[in-house]
C-alpha cells in the first residue's frame, strides 16, 4: 500500500508544478500540505515513474515531457 500513496505522492507533485511553474519546492509542499523534505525526497525518483522536472538555476521546477527517438 505504500507503494501507492507514494505514487499518488509524486502525481500531485508533478500536478502541483504543472500548474504553477518556477516554484521551489518548499512552495510546492505548503501548497499541498507536505514538509518540503517530502517534496525534496521525491525529486530524484520522479522520472522513474514518468514525471520529468527540470530545476533551474535558483531551485524553482519545471514540467516537461521526454521525447523518443526520432
Amino acid at each position: 500500500m505504500a507503494r501507492k500513496q507514494n505514487q499518488e505522492k509524486l502525481a500531485s507533485i508533478y500536478r502541483s508544478v504543472e500548474a504553477n511553474p518556477g516554484r521551489r519546492p518548499g512552495w510546492i509542499a505548503r501548497v499541498l500540505g507536505l514538509a518540503r523534505s517530502e517534496v525534496t525526497r521525491s525529486l530524484p525518483v520522479m522520472d522513474d515513474y514518468g514525471y520529468y522536472l527540470s530545476e533551474d538555476e535558483r531551485g524553482g521546477l519545471w514540467p516537461f515531457k521526454k521525447v523518443g527517438p526520432r
